[in-house]
């Protein structure tokens, strides 16, 4: 009798583990189809806009150099992050209102952006609070790149894991080694160093934004005909 009782249970322990097990498969399957509905889109959107943004100061700074200006003014082309910003608004509104359901996969995915974009904010306010007081601009203006591409780098490692989609690893992987490869910037390049880091900021916007959001939305795009 202690027997069957004990088997009893054990069988239902089991049950339950594959209900668990059930559960986060389908919280992951729509956290997924959630995701490839809005987000694809959405990191393209970024990364065109990093990436034009990077560009654009690099040829800024040999403009600037020709008609013998300051070359520091060519970095006020990243006031269009504001508008970016709005943009981007938008279109994650939109997102969410194509999310047929909501799991608590997806509301993690969003506390993690979330945390991603008031970290970045916070890190600028602290490097141009520093810059300021300090009057040292240079050194500190190094740092930028290669944090925000670290801090970039775990949002999407997160994210890969959490929706189990290979090209956004492969996205974070490039981040991680964009963030390195700015930071040997610094050390090989010395006075041009801010320079060749948006090379490789842009270089790796596109690795790392465009072409897994670009995937995603042909996957989306196969899953949902």
């Amino acid at each position: 009798m202690r027997r069957k009782i004990f088997q009893s249970k054990i069988m239902e322990t089991k049950f339950t583990e594959q209900e668990s097990l059930a559960v986060i498969s389908e919280m992951i399957d729509r956290a997924r189809n959630n995701i490839q509905k809005g987000a694809g889109t959405f990191m393209i959107y970024w990364g065109c806009m990093v990436a034009l943004a990077a560009l654009l100061n690099i040829a800024l700074v040999f403009i600037l150099h020709g008609m013998s200006l300051p070359l520091n003014y060519s970095f006020n082309i990243w006031w269009i992050m504001l508008p970016a910003w709005i943009g981007s608004f938008m279109l994650h509104r939109k997102k969410d209102r194509t999310a047929i359901v909501k799991s608590h996969i997806d509301n993690i995915i969003s506390s993690v952006w979330r945390a991603f974009g008031i970290s970045n904010v916070i890190f600028l306010l602290i490097i141009f609070g520093l810059s300021y007081s300090l009057k040292e601009y240079n050194h500190f203006f190094q740092l930028i790149n290669p944090i925000i591409m670290l801090i970039t780098a775990v949002g999407e490692y997160i994210t890969a894991k959490l929706c189990r989609f290979r090209p956004f690893l492969n996205g974070a992987i490039a981040m991680w080694t964009g963030s390195l490869a700015c930071a040997l910037a610094i050390i090989l390049f010395r006075g041009n160093g801010v320079l060749v880091q948006f090379l490789i900021l842009a270089i790796c916007m596109i690795i790392g934004f465009v072409i897994p959001g670009y995937k995603l939305n042909k996957l989306a795009k196969n899953t949902h005909v």
